[in-house]
């Protein structure tokens, strides 16, 4: 009764015994899973990139920006000279917040006078706006300013005001944040599986054999297997574009011939890594595994879901060597931000290096033979 049953179940441990790839990910992905929710993620957001536009230079007002520093949740990157490089600081992604001090606010508090304070914050990200402006309310509010502040008595808090300005999203809606990164995150996913599975496919079916004893060339083939998943790529990025705009309502305040020409960089590094994976695969069903393998530390850590700024030093370090962290940047910098070329051309020699990367890789490993 038992007997074959436990025959059947011994045979499925041997064959997956044998099948290294799947029995790696078995080990692999929970033990990934579990560092990545452990360690990596993290939405109590600290060490924002902070600058300070400071029109008092007073005792008070560097008081008030020590104290915003000494929190963890503000890194002061540094003064600037005015509105127009709080806005550039921003759309390039150098800062996410800015305080702003305004003249003759030592004197003020010295002299029992109100005074007011301006918190501007790159709401392309929501949790980063929640993390800022709590912080800075309970900060402005606190009795713990600085000695000037102190020597008015209780009621000195009261004196104290925060004008908050919520750029890019000034609604806080989820939406407009999502969507441009589900771009990135369908794009990565559809192109790297499909890619990974085409050669598997061609060796499954026997149909690789054909494509070998043909006058094509590797490079050939190459080229042909993903130039209609470029086009598949740029369909999928029109339609999730179009259906933001027309029923989630997310403006579109930059170049869209910018974000296309962009995307192309981003798609063929997808399609590099599916070759990649192409290489090591020898079933589709291996091909699929190893996509979705890769897909998790992508919406993880490339910033789709949790901040940036809230990420270890490990996995910020890590979160880079991914094409989907650099090109979140750029369709949220052009899509919310109105950003132009200088704006992600940072974000764009990434990719461009980790494209050259992957190509050399993919190349190096794919063989016009048999695997």
């Amino acid at each position: 009764m038992f007997a074959r049953p436990l025959a059947i179940a011994w045979k499925e441990l041997i064959q997956l015994r044998r099948d290294r790839p799947t029995l790696a990910m078995m080990i692999v992905l929970p033990l990934l899973q579990l560092l990545l929710f452990g360690y990596a993620i993290n939405t109590d957001v600290r060490h924002m990139p902070t600058v300070i536009f400071d029109q008092d230079a007073s005792a008070a007002s560097r008081s008030l920006a020590e104290r915003m520093r000494a929190t963890g949740f503000y890194d002061l990157l540094g003064s600037v000279r005015g509105y127009d490089e709080i806005v550039r600081a921003l759309r390039q992604g150098t800062a996410k917040v800015a305080l702003v001090i305004p003249p003759r606010f030592g004197s003020a508090l010295a002299s029992g006078r109100p005074a007011r304070v301006q918190l501007i914050v790159d709401g392309s990200d929501p949790q980063t706006v929640a993390s800022a402006t709590n912080t800075a309310a309970w900060l402005i509010q606190s009795d713990a300013l600085g000695l000037v502040v102190k020597r008015l008595g209780p009621g000195a808090g009261e004196l104290l005001g925060l004008e908050v300005n919520t750029w890019y999203n000034p609604e806080i809606r989820t939406a407009v944040y999502v969507v441009p990164g589900l771009v990135g995150v369908i794009l990565t996913m559809t192109m790297v599986m499909l890619t990974a599975m085409a050669i598997a496919r061609e060796r499954e079916r026997g149909t690789l054999e054909q494509l070998i004893v043909s006058p094509i060339r590797s490079a050939e083939l190459v080229v042909g297997k993903i130039l209609p998943f470029i086009v598949i790529g740029y369909l999928q990025m029109s339609l999730i574009l179009t259906a933001g705009y027309t029923i989630f309502r997310v403006p579109i305040a930059g170049s869209l011939s910018l974000l296309y020409a962009l995307a192309f960089v981003f798609i063929a590094a997808n399609l590099a890594i599916g070759m990649v994976f192409s290489t090591v695969a020898k079933t589709q069903q291996q091909a699929m595994q190893m996509s979705f393998f890769f897909l998790l530390p992508n919406i993880l850590l490339s910033g789709f879901m949790f901040p940036f700024e809230g990420m270890p030093r490990g996995a910020q370090i890590l979160s880079t060597a991914l094409p989907l962290t650099h090109f979140l940047r750029i369709v949220r910098t052009i899509v919310l931000k109105g950003g132009g070329f200088a704006d992600v051309r940072s974000e764009l020699v990434w990719l461009t290096g980790i494209l050259i990367a992957l190509i050399t890789i993919a190349s190096t490993r794919f063989q016009k033979k048999l695997g």
